[in-house]
């Protein structure tokens, strides 16, 4: 069954293949049927199959070739009218042809090299191809051989539009560009709308530098043959560089609908909506463009300026910071990227920018101003003061003067006032301007010039609180009591509730010790204002100053449990809890604060000494790193880690973060501070060059004093250094600066003297650890029992004190207390278990148990060959003789070569009585 159906198939398709099978010539007619009916898809497919049956067919290659022209397949009929010429079709019919699509597929020297000369061509088909090989030979650089076909052309006996073209090329050869225009002008007259024309006279304008007129013949070209893409491409680019982006936008969109990706059109699009501030479309072309491989600044300029009027500041900063390098000094495009940085927070990069532009203007201001702010904030002191100096020359308005003002009074820059008195005079009505003035006048202590610009705002208005509380501050800072009393009462009949006015009064009783009124008025105002911190605060510090800190601090805590979300209350607490020594639960306080997204201020310095205080250092490390990251420039924070570096030994970090400090900001305190971290980390070099910076005002402080000890202990000049240490001593009179006084006495020769130091000292400071160090160091090398009782001290403030354990092993071990000995050592051993120090004594004491074997063991692990203790090495030596490895002890003592006397002379001894 199945196999009768299988021939029944094969049959059925033998007969539709021997039925269907026709010739090439066929196939030609059937395309000419196809082309009469406007089937050029259907012809192509004939004459494709014509050429499969013929392929040396040269009316095959020839008339699809023809439909390939009619189709604009200008590559495909390229090949195949090349093809037809090859197998012998007639030239007359196919050089035209082909010369046209050569010209469209740019083939110029396939065109200049078409051999035209035997072929029986009309005389217009002979200008056609003349004029194409013209302008092929022109586009090769070869205007002889162009001027040659040139007076060929004139020769021919037509009117045909190329002959005149051909004559436009010459004068173009000739460079007589207007006799070029005039003649092309005279052949639009009766071909307007010829292809040719109309490309030759758009690309004449754009040499004689008419661009305009180019895109108009362009506009013309294009509305009558709209399938040229490439001249529509041009076109749309040339109305965008004319600024015509409307005129540009309908030819890019149908650009983009045959190639969406083409880097160059997304260009155009980006620019047309640029044009129309249709910014999300103009960001999306242009990023669109560069993704496709168009690294034109221009586009970047785009996608940042779109991105900045989104108010997508990311987008703006990464787009303009790629060409900001290559953007001149006055570029607009700079400032834009200066004011993206700032809104992300990258004040230091926005100030490099703003620093590079050249000219700037009263409408940067504000700009520089912010710029500065942020950068003041962030503790880049220099930065700032660059940024407030270039800015002073632009800054006119009222408002500008005031933000300039506060700039340089924040820098420590008096000027800031004449500017803010500039902005008052200016705008007399700007509220920050005088109160900001004000504040100045108070700080500065230029009290007249503070009350009388009091009285004149009395003068302007009567009822002015700001002039009545300006001068009740002046006046209790004069400690003109009564007068200060007058004007925070006349604010008080003003505006009965006005809670600085009511706190002034409470400050004015306190100065004069009526704590009873103090408390009643105190009273009155938290009853109306609970959360009022400033007078928490102040009735925390009139209990305490009565004794009774408590009960400020259970004030201050009722408050919080009524109000727990008050973040000012709950700081205020936190502080109250860490100046009272609460670590523990002034650091559960701090840490309600941990994750939330804006922290107070006082939060950082806060938390950071409570854990200190706590002796949480890991976590006082974690606090300061954080907040250095936040704020890498904030002296509170660099002081801080400072501390903490120097408590541990991380000199080199120390080093590390003074020096990027002093980088962005001149600061006297850090400068010492870098000075004595380069001290520690031992870069005498670098460190005598930072004294010598030092001012000579600040020489005369203990600190620095203390720095040129140390130097001069460096030198060995220890009699110069002696009284300096002493100076630094006397100055802050910790371990520190103890060890370095004593060091210079001893290094004199002075050892009772250094005794009586460190003897002193603890009686002042009993507890000190390294004192008590030293002490016990100069008793035991004195063999004074009393090194004992210090070594003993020391292990009950802390009982894994390595040196005080190995020393008391050490001690006891000479006293043959062995017992004693043994379990100090052991001790010591457990916290250095690679330390030799410690394994020698906790051997020693095995050999004098008479334990040598555990004693060789214990050495095996620590004595080698490198061993430089020679000490230590000859009582390894001794171990080994006393466990009978006498040929092992021979080997080891006759393999090295003892350096100090002492150890000779021991090695000798060793000789004589275990190696004989």
């Amino acid at each position: 069954m199945n196999t009768m159906k299988k021939t029944i198939i094969a049959l059925s398709l033998g007969m539709l293949i021997s039925c269907g099978q026709q010739t090439s010539e066929e196939h030609i007619q059937a395309a000419q049927d196809f082309i009469a009916k406007n089937d050029n898809a259907s012809a192509i497919v004939s004459l494709k199959t014509a050429v499969q049956l013929a392929p040396k067919s040269p009316q095959a290659r020839f008339e699809l070739g023809k439909v390939y022209i009619a189709e604009k397949q200008f590559e495909s009929a390229e090949k195949e009218l090349s093809r037809a010429l090859e197998y012998g079709y007639d030239g007359a019919k196919v050089l035209p042809l082909l010369t046209r699509a050569y010209q469209r597929t740019g083939a110029y020297a396939a065109i200049s090299e078409m051999d035209d000369q035997n072929v029986d061509l009309s005389l217009n088909e002979k200008a056609e191809i003349g004029y194409f090989k013209i302008v092929s030979l022109v586009r090769l650089n070869k205007p002889d051989d162009a001027r040659a076909i040139i007076a060929d052309q004139m020769q021919l006996d037509t009117d045909s539009e190329f002959k005149a073209l051909s004559q436009v090329y010459g004068e173009i050869l000739n460079k007589d560009y207007p006799l070029a225009l005039q003649i092309i002008a005279n052949v639009k007259d009766t071909a307007p709308d010829h292809p040719e024309v109309l490309k030759l006279a758009a690309q004449l304008h754009l040499s004689v530098g008419d661009p305009k007129a180019a895109a108009q013949e362009f506009d013309r070209y294009v509305s009558l043959y709209p399938d040229d893409l490439q001249t529509m491409f041009v076109l749309a680019k040339l109305w965008v560089d004319l600024g015509e982006t409307a005129k540009a936008e309908p030819y890019v969109d149908k650009l983009l609908e045959v190639n969406g990706k083409n880097g160059l059109l997304n260009q155009l699009k980006a620019a047309a909506r640029i044009a129309e501030k249709d910014y999300p479309e103009a960001q999306k072309y242009a990023e669109l463009a560069i993704q496709n491989g168009i690294n034109d600044p221009a586009l970047r300029l785009i996608a940042g300026y779109a991105a900045y009027q989104q108010k997508d500041f990311e987008s703006a900063q990464q787009h303009l910071s790629l060409v900001a390098s290559n953007l001149p000094g006055n570029h607009p495009g700079l400032r834009l990227l200066a004011a993206s940085q700032l809104q992300l927070g990258l004040t230091t990069e926005a100030g490099d920018v703003l620093e590079r532009i050249e000219q700037v203007s009263e409408q940067d201001a504000q700009l520089f101003s912010k710029a500065s702010y942020e950068l003041l904030r962030q503790g880049n002191v220099k930065d700032a003061q660059q940024l407030v100096e270039k800015s002073s020359s632009i800054s006119t308005t009222a408002e500008d003067l005031t933000r300039l003002g506060l700039l340089k009074l924040s820098l420590n820059n008096l000027d800031g006032i004449v500017d803010l008195e500039e902005a008052v005079a200016k705008s007399p009505e700007l509220e920050s301007a005088k109160k900001t003035l004000a504040t100045a006048y108070v700080t500065t202590k230029q009290y007249d010039k503070a009350l009388e610009l009091a009285q004149q705002w009395k003068e302007d208005d009567a009822n002015d609180i700001s002039a009545y509380l300006l001068a009740g501050e002046v006046y209790s800072k004069q400690q003109n009591v009564s007068k200060a009393k007058a004007e925070f009462q006349q604010v008080l009949s003003i505006a009965p509730s006005h809670q600085g006015a009511a706190l002034g009064l409470i400050n004015l009783y306190i100065a004069e010790k009526d704590y009873t009124a103090a408390q009643k008025a105190l009273a009155v105002l938290l009853n109306a204002h609970p959360n009022y911190t400033p007078a928490l605060a102040t009735a925390y510090l009139v209990n305490k100053q009565q004794g009774h800190a408590e009960q400020g601090v259970a004030l201050v805590k009722a408050a919080l449990a009524n109000a727990p979300d008050d973040q000012e209350v709950s700081t205020l607490y936190a502080r109250l809890l860490l100046l009272e020594g609460q670590y523990d639960l002034a650091l559960q306080q701090f840490a309600t604060f941990d994750q939330d997204a804006s922290l107070p201020p006082a939060y950082w310095p806060g938390k950071g000494q409570a854990l200190i205080r706590a002796g949480d250092i890991a976590g006082a490390q974690a606090h300061y790193d954080k907040w250095l990251s936040q704020a890498p420039n904030n002296k509170q924070a660099v002081v801080g880690k400072l501390l903490l570096l120097d408590s541990t030994g991380k000199f080199e970090e120390g080093v590390k973060l003074t020096e990027g400090f002093l980088a962005v900001r001149n600061d006297a305190q850090m400068q010492l501070l870098h000075t004595h971290f380069l001290l520690m980390n031992k870069r005498i070099v670098a460190a005598q060059k930072a004294y010598d910076s030092i001012p000579q005002a600040l020489k005369s402080m203990p600190i620095v004093k203390g720095f040129l000890a140390r130097l001069q202990i460096n030198d060995e000049q220890f009699e110069l250094a002696e009284p300096n240490a002493h100076a630094a001593y006397l100055g802050l009179p910790n371990g520190r600066n103890l060890v370095m006084w004593v060091l210079t006495l001893e290094r004199l020769d002075k050892p009772g003297e250094a005794l009586k130091v460190i003897q002193q000292h603890l009686q002042a400071l009993p507890n000190d650890g390294a004192a008590l160090m030293m002490l016990a160091e100069r008793q035991i090398s004195s063999g004074d029992d009393e090194a004992i009782v210090s070594y003993q001290t020391l292990l009950q403030k802390n009982p894994n004190n390595f040196v005080a354990l190995n020393n008391l092993a050490y001690l006891y071990l000479q006293k043959n207390e062995l017992d004693k000995a043994f379990q100090y050592a052991e001790n010591a051993l457990k916290q250095r278990p690679d330390n030799a120090a410690a394994v020698d004594t906790y051997a020693q004491v095995l050999v004098a148990k008479k334990e040598y074997k555990k004693a060789v063991k214990q050495y095996d692990a620590v004595v080698n060959d490198k061993m430089r203790n020679e000490e230590i090495y000859l009582n390894y030596v001794e171990a080994l003789f006393l466990d009978g490895s006498d040929l092992l002890g021979k080997r080891k003592l006759e393999q090295r070569e003892m350096k100090t006397e002492a150890n000779i002379e021991r090695q000798t001894q060793l000789k004589v009585k275990y190696a004989q």
